[in-house]
């Protein structure tokens, strides 16, 4: 193919050494984290449901290596909080960064003007989602779970405990006031539950909400790409490079 380098994004599985072998500068990667945080297949969910978001949130190119994710680091867009604020901000702001990455930092990388920083070792979060990641508790903020439903409600899904059955939320509806400590109470299509700071009603999750959301999804606009005043570059050759992640600064 008479290509410099292999980069992907999203793939599930590791790409074979003898694959690599055929790019004279092996394979990069685009990992929706700040490494060496994050790794693993869902980086992003596990980043809203622990609250890391503002901490980690961001995009990291990275050298493919034997194992997921602990590639040297080439370089990285960190998100602001705005970036946050609805699962098509967060898609837009995703596709930006790996735009800026792939022309600015990945060029320099095929050029040797770019060497990459190795990793610090230590325990970092593995970025699995389990069911236990979408389920909803009293002690979560209105903000924590208004942004749990914009990244992970339409898919998985967040749930909430109701008499002993797994309710999945869909987006709140309304804000009740402050907290009562009383149980959730379910009623037409709704639910209405105490978190940490108020009681708020949200509508559950149904086939027809689902079909509304598909019909709103075929009508929205496209959003245009947002520049970024941040771009860490690692290991650059003849400039100042950005300083080394700290290796106790890990997730939660």
């Amino acid at each position: 193919m008479a290509a410099d380098v292999l980069i992907c994004f999203a793939f599930p599985t590791l790409i074979p050494q003898q694959l690599l072998d055929l790019f004279p500068r092996g394979g990069l990667n685009f990992h929706p984290a700040l490494l060496p945080n994050y790794r693993g297949p869902h980086p992003l969910h596990r980043l809203v449901a622990d609250g890391q978001h503002a901490v980690h949130g961001g995009v990291t190119l990275h050298k493919m290596s034997a194992n997921f994710d602990d590639g040297d680091i080439l370089g990285q867009v960190p998100f602001t909080e705005a970036d946050w604020a609805s699962r098509r901000d967060l898609e837009d702001s995703v596709a930006s960064a790996m735009r800026r990455l792939v022309c600015e930092v990945a060029p320099a990388y095929c050029k040797n003007s770019v060497s990459g920083m190795r990793q610090p070792a230590g325990d970092f979060v593995w970025a699995r989602l389990g069911r236990a990641h979408m389920a909803i508790s009293s002690d979560m903020s209105i903000g924590h779970v208004a942004r749990m439903w914009q990244v992970l409600g339409a898919k998985p899904g967040i749930y909430l405990d109701v008499a002993d059955r797994q309710i999945r939320l869909a987006f709140q509806v309304r804000r009740l006031g402050p907290p009562t400590g009383k149980g959730p109470v379910r009623r037409w299509g709704t639910v209405e539950f105490d978190l940490a700071n108020g009681r708020v009603r949200h509508l559950t999750y149904g086939r027809l909400l689902k079909r509304l959301m598909k019909i709103y999804a075929s009508f929205a606009r496209p959003r245009a790409g947002k520049p970024y005043a941040e771009l860490r570059v690692f290991g650059g050759v003849g400039s100042e490079a950005a300083p080394e992640p700290a290796a106790g600064s890990r997730g939660h």
